[in-house]
């Protein structure tokens, strides 16, 4: 997320990740910046905030959620509630909050504008972008005192129902990066080679198939490369939608 909206213009002011692997590539890559350990703690993060964010973008894990996952109830906990309570506490100019698909999508955004926020729900499809068919909603909160900028934000996305989907174009494209680095399975992409026969993706193809620049991930094994870039929001998308927020606020105070 990060990396998309700086390109577009923006400036990350601190982090909020609990993985340790996850922690360090922050660290590596943006150093110098505070990264909060638990969304969970809010005192603790209101308390060491440098400064009231403009926006807080983020996706709370989504294995409860995802398709991707087995049948069984998930171990992983829905956080979806605190991120609306960093919100509640922090009052942000702008909230992007990035989830698979899923119904209660339009429960996040009802609860944002109970909490003032008008709102809309964007779909995306890296398809066109990277060749990765990775389906996501970004649903997107401007706070109602700010109208014009969130008029302007619409004008840009707002297609039937609030919904904006990317059209695909005739390229091949290969199902959603899973987390998995050895598993054979319907949902995850192979590569046939007539020396080696059917092969998995290696880190290089998984790193431009996710949108990220090259040797991002230098340094880690394959299954931990999986396992990130499975996880991980094609920076490209992060871009498109910070770029729109950027000329949304530059519009409406010229």
């Amino acid at each position: 997320m990060s990396l998309g909206m700086e390109k577009a213009g923006m400036k990350t002011i601190a982090f909020c990740e609990i993985g340790k692997m996850q922690q360090e590539i922050l660290k590596r890559n943006w150093p110098g910046i505070p990264i909060f350990n638990d969304i969970r703690e809010i005192k603790e993060i209101d308390a060491n905030i440098i400064s009231k964010p403009d926006i807080i973008a983020g996706g709370d894990p989504c294995p409860i959620r995802s398709r991707a996952r087995s049948n069984g109830a998930s171990k992983h906990p829905d956080l979806s509630g605190y991120f609306l309570a960093l919100v509640g506490k922090l009052r942000p100019k702008w909230v992007v909050r990035e989830n698979v698909l899923a119904s209660d999508d339009f429960h996040f955004a009802s609860a944002l504008e109970f909490l003032g926020y008008r709102t809309v729900i964007v779909r995306t499809d890296a398809a066109t972008i990277t060749g990765q068919s990775r389906q996501r909603d970004f649903i997107i909160g401007c706070s109602e005192e700010t109208g014009p900028s969130f008029q302007r934000f619409i004008q840009n996305f707002q297609h039937g129902s609030g919904t904006y989907k990317t059209r695909l174009d005739t390229r091949p494209v290969i199902p959603a990066l899973t987390t998995h680095r050895t598993r054979y399975d319907s949902r995850d992409c192979y590569i046939w080679e007539e020396k080696r026969g059917l092969r998995i993706l290696d880190s290089e193809e998984r790193e431009a198939f996710a949108g990220f620049p090259k040797e991002w991930l230098t340094g880690l094994s394959e299954a931990a490369c999986a396992k990130l870039f499975g996880n991980s929001i094609v920076p490209k998308v992060a871009y498109i939608i910070g770029k729109a927020i950027m000329e949304s606020e530059s519009n409406a105070t010229n």
